[in-house]
């Protein structure tokens, strides 16, 4: 199914190729939003171009949807993509042609493979595991005396067929090309507030191809691409080329809008125990932290509890009931980079009087966090 919204202030054309495919197969999604200079495809919420087009690869039948780019635009278009498991295969891939410009090269100097598929094939080169169309071509520059075999494969079935270059003379082992390296995959942030936008960039040496999830977009190895997430998101770059492939993540953290507490929150046991009951992790680290920064230097607290799941401040709050106002909620970084957050109780001058403010702690919490141990309340470095 392909749509194009009917606004008179946005026409735009949309068409997707094909419609329907088996599991693991790729789209072609193109379109054209004249007024509109940038659009946001969803899912994925990346933003190119008015006009466009992107290969993709659905793992189930998904909507894909254009919407204006600009602050509070409407959706432009949607086209679906069906993935349907029992579609019927069709005709075998079959290799038409595959033929080298030369079958001799002096080490380094360039060879083009050029092959012609039929039955909706996609191809995959040995040595180097690209998967390319079924009818391409690519400049390889081999150092010694190589057997390239190209698999053409679709659901039905397929076949290979291999030839070979020679290499007149050798290269000694100095001069011989660096291995590309892993290519790098950068963000312009990675922590945001909802609605705002980040740049991811990545630069791959050599004839690279690239996929970024979620989106699942098909890119060059050297470019960069504006996404707006509107949740917490790992973007993935899964690279292929000649000398193989690899894949690099980096994580965009969307941070929630933080309330920021009044005094009416601590009028009553009902408003004290409310405020980190009803908190979500984000409000909660914000309160414990300006608690922290009022403390006077030097001070000591008990830390209680370290954990990775917002539900548990509902338990540090029950149990600490009208005492619940003395819980901060810090961060907590591992050394392994993981990030958690720790339950603290209390600011307190000395060790010895936290040890002792402890044995006068509400009962419940004291049965809970039995463990409780008193440490410094190491305030956080000053930014630069």
């Amino acid at each position: 199914m392909t749509v194009c919204l009917a606004q008179a202030q946005s026409p735009c054309s949309i068409v997707l190729e094909p419609r329907e495919v088996r599991p693991g197969e790729s789209v072609l999604l193109t379109w054209d939003a004249p007024r509109s200079p940038r659009i946001r495809l969803e899912p994925g919420g990346m933003i190119l171009p008015g006009r466009y087009q992107v290969t993709l690869r659905p793992g189930y039948t998904t909507t894909y949807r254009i919407f204006d780019a600009s602050p509070g635009g409407g959706e432009l278009a949607h086209a679906e993509a069906k993935v349907t498991p029992g579609m019927p295969l069709g005709e075998p891939a079959r290799i038409c042609s595959f033929d080298a410009s030369t079958q001799a090269v002096l080490p380094g100097e360039p060879v083009v493979l050029k092959w012609e598929c039929a039955g909706s094939a996609k191809v995959r080169l040995e040595p180097g595991g690209m998967e390319l169309d079924g009818k391409s071509e690519i400049i390889v520059t081999p150092q010694e005396n190589t057997r390239y075999t190209i698999t053409a494969s679709n659901a039905a079935g397929g076949q290979s067929r291999t030839l070979e270059v020679a290499v007149l003379g050798r290269l000694t082992a100095a001069s011989l090309p660096p291995p590309a390296p892993v290519c790098t995959f950068t963000a312009s942030r990675q922590v945001v507030r909802l609605g705002e936008q980040v740049e991811l960039r990545w630069s791959c040496q050599g004839n690279a191809r690239v996929r970024l999830d979620p989106g699942g977009l098909e890119l060059d190895g050297n470019s960069s691409i504006a996404v707006v997430p509107d949740r917490t998101t790992v973007y993935t770059l899964s690279v292929t080329s000649l000398l193989g492939g690899s894949s690099r993540s980096l994580e965009v953290r969307v941070e929630e809008v933080r309330r920021v507490l009044t005094e009416k929150d601590l009028e009553s046991f009902e408003e004290a125990i409310k405020p980190l009951d009803q908190m979500d992790l984000g409000e909660a680290l914000h309160r414990g932290e300006a608690l922290r920064e009022a403390a006077p230097e030097g001070s000591w607290t008990l830390r209680m509890v370290i954990s990775g799941s917002a539900s548990g401040l509902k338990q540090v709050a029950r149990a600490a009931g009208p005492r619940a106002t003395e819980v901060m909620i810090l961060p907590y970084l591992r050394k392994d980079g993981l990030r958690f957050w720790q339950g603290c109780f209390g600011v307190y001058p000395t060790q010895a009087a936290a040890l002792k403010a402890w044995r006068s702690a509400p009962e419940a919490l004291r049965k809970i966090y039995a463990d409780a141990l008193p440490q410094r309340l190491k305030k956080p470095m000053p930014k630069p």
